[in-house]
């Protein structure tokens, strides 16, 4: 969905941001209803410091709506592209409300639902609900997720991330984001019981309706249990297309 600053939500939640850095943050409600499609390609779609393709490029078609009462709905479908064959790993949606306090604050609430197959066979999949709620406050955007079934019954987390952005350039963007993420009841050995962290500088650039994003991201070991791997730094590249 790429708008104009004064258009853009604090859409984490539905993007399921890859790290690649392609979404841009929020800012404000719409001057009118807003219905917005992107396509994109990216070398990994990361969330969180995890690859959610496995490592292998993806393909990403996103549909959102904007309405001027501040609700906004989208949904997003992700393809795994590998040298076998494509894999459709499934789809994420949200709806949320956010509410324009002044120029420069605004707050936001929503829930997300997350249906996605792990690209990797023998790994649990990304099946959970999330609520969230946060807000703008001048340059930063802060937001707090509580899953009461995070990839399995009974099993609840919290996660909380702060996220700042701005031009350098005229058409090019700077994003910082850093998250922590904490499990507050999970059975024996489905993760880690300490807080990890996840972190991602991402730089893009806008061509009219196409964007080129790159970014470097990191987190630390036990967020998603069986990922010893995600200590990794990942560098990604990127591009999409909106509408």
């Amino acid at each position: 969905m790429t708008a104009t600053a004064a258009s853009r939500r604090p859409a984490e939640a539905l993007r399921i941001r890859n790290a690649a850095g392609a979404l841009a943050l929020l800012l404000a409600s719409p001057a009118s209803a807003q219905l917005a499609a992107t396509i994109s390609l990216d070398s990994d779609y990361r969330l969180r410091g995890y690859s959610l393709s496995g490592g292998h490029p993806a393909a990403g078609v996103q549909l959102s709506y904007d309405d001027l009462s501040g609700v906004y709905v989208g949904l997003l479908g992700l393809t795994e592209l590998n040298s076998e064959n494509l894999r459709f790993l499934g789809v994420v949606g949200n709806v949320g409300y956010a509410k324009r306090l002044s120029e420069h604050v605004t707050l936001d609430a929503g829930i997300l639902r997350s249906q996605l197959r792990s690209a990797g066979d023998y790994r649990l999949p990304f099946e959970y609900t999330e609520v969230y709620a946060g807000g703008y406050v001048g340059p930063v955007v802060g937001r707090i997720y509580y899953s009461p079934d995070y990839r399995g019954n009974g099993v609840s987390t919290l996660y909380g991330e702060l996220e700042a952005g701005f031009e350098p350039l005229p058409k090019w963007r700077l994003n910082g984001h850093v998250g922590a993420f904490v499990y507050l009841n999970a059975p024996y050995g489905h993760g880690s019981a300490n807080a990890e962290t996840d972190w991602r500088v991402s730089l893009s650039r806008q061509f009219g309706r196409v964007e080129i994003h790159s970014s470097v991201s990191g987190g630390g070991e036990g967020h998603y249990g069986e990922q010893p791997d995600r200590r990794n730094i990942a560098a990604t590249i990127g591009t999409s297309v909106s509408f």
